[in-house]
């Protein structure tokens, strides 16, 4: 699926209303949460690749860049988890199984 289309059904399930269910309930707040939390780590990765760019000349071509091979920053691990958890839940409607069996 292409991002875009994730992103629209992404805050379009954001921008829901809070169900009076207790399931749906429980799923919009982990909803909320979880993408909160993408957010944050997205965030953190950005700043840390500004952190380990810094200090390469302004002028580096994008084949210079690719060459270094640098690695991912730690946190785009998080980003990668989360991502996967919200893209269960967008393509395959998917929950954690904790809002399915007695966790809510």
């Amino acid at each position: 699926m292409p991002r875009k289309h994730f992103m629209n059904t992404l805050r379009e399930l954001l921008a829901a209303d809070e169900p009076a269910d207790a399931y749906g309930a429980a799923r919009y707040r982990w909803l909320h949460r979880t993408a909160e939390a993408w957010q944050d780590a997205n965030r953190r990765v950005t700043e840390a690749w500004f952190r380990t760019l810094a200090p390469l000349p302004d002028d580096i071509s994008d084949e210079e860049l690719e060459a270094l091979d640098l690695p991912d920053p730690p946190e785009q691990a998080e980003v990668d988890a989360l991502w996967a958890q919200l893209n269960d839940v967008i393509q395959k409607d998917l929950w954690p199984r904790h809002l399915y069996f007695g966790g809510i």
